[in-house]
């Protein structure tokens, strides 16, 4: 058995690693149920219904160039303008990571004599929330690069969630951020393709449902130009 202590997690909203200023934060996934019971039936019956879910972390207001207040206020009134992955157990690759894009519902900034001003971010998560896998640490690349696969052990056929976070980026003319999958940890085509990064940014991307997604997944770097770019990626199947 192993738990996890809260220290160890870490958030990651937009292109910002927010984990200094957040202390705690919640993740909720659940579905509709729709009742099917008819009278022929000796208990109630159910067939499930769309996705659901709840995000939302508290924190320490920091009005830092790209800390949490800028953050959570440019998200303000934008359109799914807040992207999250969760990493319960940190950043390894494998490591269980929670998806979610959000509206922002609810921004809170509270003071009392004696605290530190603090913050409170709920947000509306649209096409519900999703449980997967870290697939790149939020660390910097500077070449081409395969990360390290991560096996589900099986295939599935129901499509998945792919989420970016580009934090830091300096130097380089490009860079094209790929999803690979594979069914025997060799050969691995293309699942998923981020658009061209040329800056700091995050993006979200569906995998259609009914879609395979082979049994190993890995995260795929092809730069251009000399530099460097940090990141961290992750998919959910479903």
């Amino acid at each position: 058995m192993a738990f996890v202590d809260s220290s160890a997690s870490r958030v990651l909203i937009n292109s910002r690693h927010l984990s200094g200023s957040i202390s705690g934060w919640e993740f909720a996934a659940s579905r509709s149920m729709s009742q099917v019971t008819s009278i022929l039936d000796t208990g109630q019956r159910f067939i499930p219904g769309i996705a659901q879910g709840a995000i939302g972390c508290t924190g320490m207001f920091n009005s830092a160039a790209g800390d949490i207040d800028a953050t959570i206020s440019a998200a303000v009134g934008v359109d799914n303008g807040l992207l999250w992955t969760i990493l319960p157990n940190g950043l390894t690759i494998g490591q269980p990571a929670l998806l979610c894009r959000s509206e922002l519902e609810d921004y809170k900034v509270t003071s009392a004599v004696g605290n530190a001003v603090a913050v409170g971010v709920q947000g509306m998560p649209d096409d519900g929330t999703d449980i997967g896998v870290l697939l790149h640490a939020l660390t910097a690349e500077t070449v081409d690069v395969n990360a390290a696969s991560v096996d589900n052990t099986a295939a599935t056929t129901n499509g998945g969630v792919a989420t970016l976070h580009v934090t830091a980026y300096s130097g380089l003319t490009n860079v094209v951020f790929t999803v690979g999958h594979s069914s025997d940890n060799i050969s691995f085509p293309t699942l998923a393709t981020f658009s061209t990064v040329t800056a700091i940014g995050s993006e979200r991307i569906l995998v259609a449902t009914g879609t395979t997604v082979n049994r190993y997944l890995r995260a795929q770097v092809d730069v251009t130009g000399a530099g460097s770019v940090t990141f961290a990626m992750a998919f959910a199947r479903r």
